[in-house]
């Protein structure tokens, strides 16, 4: 039978003392770098593991996070995969939380402080963020640390890690315009979300930055529905001035208002270029494949926990807003103005 490793077994390898090694499992700021990848190391190679329940009674946690999310849809999957992925390197248990998409959210929150004995909280909100004070509050009274995801939020004094919407949409507008196109719609999602709001606003700011003008006629509301999208493309391109390019605010509508404009005789990109929003895998093998942005979710994830983590360590620190940039995709379904 083998022994079993010990703290101080780790610690005779590695060449540091048994409180240092328990410093390196708490993470104290104080300890090196090199002496946590040291020990770390040492640990791994060893296969000692902390006992997380003995840890949490010393530093009165309990070593568990919880993860509120509104449904497990596909956008919410890669979120979820970096939050366990950094729970589990962090050694957090994860306890997840599902709302409904319109529930009043607080009550959730709340329901989570007064019941549940968790460390901290991420919460992945798609309300508009008129509502960001009113559940900050909430939380801030049950002395629970969190994170909001999806919430870019400039001005604010709150921890939120998120896409920056902004500098994505900045992207793809750059892009159509350096294609040449001066007539650029836009299908965007619901102005109840965080993501329709900022990204119709960025949409707006970065054909003004290019020089071109915000055509309203040019603008459809599809609430990211791939059958809105092919509706509202019907009718922007029954216009007389119709766009040349059109930006959507998600890959679902982008697929639903090619669909549309194929249904109509018109070739994309030739007659038409589109752009979407997510990289969807099926936007990759769509025909003509998408041109798209593609947000780094699974980091959005990663790093929430990690912000997490911060707050815990040191509940006085400035609050951090973290956006986190958007790669360009370019596909098929953009090309020069005809």
């Amino acid at each position: 039978m083998n022994k079993r490793v010990t703290i101080k077994d780790v610690a005779a390898r590695a060449g540091v003392s048994h409180p240092t090694v328990s410093r390196v499992i708490h993470d104290d700021p104080q300890i090196s770098a090199a002496t946590k990848q040291r020990v770390r190391k040492m640990m791994e190679q060893m296969g000692y593991r902390p006992n997380l329940i003995a840890r949490g009674l010393v530093r009165n946690r309990t070593q568990v996070f919880a993860l509120v999310i509104p449904d497990f849809n596909p956008h919410v999957q890669p979120i979820v995969r970096g939050v366990v992925d950094a729970c589990r390197r962090r050694d957090y248990a994860l306890m997840l939380f599902s709302t409904e998409y319109w529930s009043e959210e607080e009550a959730s929150y709340s329901y989570i402080a007064a019941n549940w004995r968790v460390d901290g909280v991420l919460i992945y909100n798609v309300m508009h963020h008129d509502r960001l004070t009113a559940d900050a509050q909430r939380l801030k009274a049950d002395q629970l640390p969190f994170v909001f995801i999806n919430k870019y939020l400039r001005k604010k004094n709150i921890n939120t890690v998120s896409v920056d919407n902004y500098d994505a949409v900045g992207r793809a507008v750059e892009h159509l315009a350096g294609l040449g196109h001066k007539k650029i719609g836009i299908l965007n999602g619901s102005l109840m979300s965080v993501d329709g709001v900022e990204r119709f606003e960025a949409f707006k700011e970065a054909l003004a930055r290019a020089g071109l003008r915000y055509e309203p006629r040019h603008t459809g509301t599809a609430n990211f529905s791939d059958t809105e999208a092919a509706e509202e493309t019907r009718r922007i391109l029954g216009l007389r001035d119709r766009p040349t390019a059109i930006f959507c605010a998600n890959d679902l509508m982008a697929m639903g208002a090619i669909r549309a404009a194929r249904g109509m005789k018109l070739r994309v990109p030739k007659d038409l270029s589109f752009v979407g929003f997510d990289d969807l895998e099926a936007g990759r093998w769509f025909n003509p494949s998408l041109s798209t942005l593609q947000p780094p979710q699974r980091e959005v994830g990663e790093q929430a926990i990690e912000l997490l983590i911060k707050i815990i360590q040191d509940p006085k620190r400035k609050a951090e807003q973290m956006a986190l940039p958007a790669k360009l995709i370019l596909r098929e379904s953009s090309g020069p103005v005809s």
